[in-house]
């Protein structure tokens, strides 16, 4: 049994292995704090070219496939789950997310707290991309996610937004899970603009494409980064573990003031992608409640807010 421990899928690129994530997988294990995370590594095929004539390399969506059964094996016990992956493994993870919630299973996932993607081609790759043609072939499965604008990876890109980062509750079609990009610093494979795409909570980390993952030692940004997320998965790390610094995407208690520009409305509220607003805090301390009466419409109207909620319950 996992007995509370929190499961870390890592999950590797194209031409890859789980070989790549041993240097992160060491610091971890050697780290007493974070003693509750227990890596996981998830294999699948890849490779330039299949010399075998009765073998292929599977498809994005065949690899989803995949993962999804190793999450209800070989993670099967964990009841608490972090999603770490590198470059065509971030399109694995999302394309994962997005099927699941296609067919249904929302709630199946909701034991999987937070994603953390690497280099991850959200938007494609440009770099190279007739030699990498040539290189993999016209006809490589996993070749054709990677190149940009795929119609694809967009749809998926936009249901992991709908569904996913801004979900509010878990349901069939819905399940909110904390996902967070980074891109490296020097990276020419993957761009930041596609690292990063559209996800509100996005960063960068020292490195190329390939030297992000090769913490040498424990004061690697890449490690301390994923140190910091380990410890702040919801529910995961033990009570006395050190409080780690959390950013305002992950904190649940300061709701944004949105302020209607035509009627002078104000309610309290999750700012999501949309139509453009004005966004203003209220002067309290740091991640605590607005004072009592903050709240009130000053239009006179009711206290259900458009998007449905009672402002004066948030």
């Amino acid at each position: 049994m996992s007995d509370g421990r929190l499961g870390v899928v890592m999950v590797h690129g194209i031409r890859s292995g789980p070989e790549v994530w041993d240097p992160l997988c060491r610091l971890i294990a050697q780290d007493e704090k974070l003693a509750f995370a227990e890596p996981l590594q998830f294999r699948y095929a890849t490779g330039v070219r299949r010399l075998h004539p009765l073998r292929v390399f599977p498809t994005v969506d065949t690899v989803a496939d995949s993962f999804k059964e190793y999450l209800a094996t070989e993670a099967g016990e964990f009841t608490q789950l972090m999603l770490v992956t590198h470059s065509q493994g971030g399109l694995v993870a999302q394309r994962f997310l997005a099927r699941a919630l296609a067919d249904g299973e929302g709630r199946r996932l909701a034991r999987i707290r937070r994603l953390v993607m690497l280099a991850c081609p959200n938007n494609g790759s440009e770099l190279l991309l007739s030699l990498r043609r040539n290189v993999l072939g016209l006809g490589h499965p996993q070749e054709r996610d990677l190149r940009p604008l795929n119609d694809q990876v967009n749809a998926t890109l936009r249901t992991v937004l709908r569904d996913v980062v801004h979900a509010t509750a878990v349901s069939d079609r819905t399940c909110p899970i904390l996902v967070t990009a980074y891109a490296g610093e020097s990276d020419r494979v993957v761009r930041a603009v596609s690292a990063q795409s559209v996800f509100p909570d996005s960063a960068a980390l020292p490195g190329d494409h390939s030297t992000i993952l090769k913490a040498k030692d424990a004061g690697h940004r890449t490690f301390t980064t994923l140190r910091r997320l380990l410890l702040t998965v919801p529910d995961a790390a033990p009570e006395n573990a050190p409080e780690a610094t959390r950013t305002p995407a992950e904190l649940p208690g300061l709701q944004r003031t949105v302020t209607n520009t035509f009627s002078g409305g104000r309610a309290y509220g999750p700012v999501i992608q949309g139509d453009t607003v004005h966004v203003s805090f209220p002067s309290v301390p740091p991640f605590q409640s607005p004072p009592v009466g903050l709240d009130a419409d000053r239009s006179g109207n009711d206290d259900t807010s458009e998007n449905g909620h009672n402002d004066r319950e948030t």
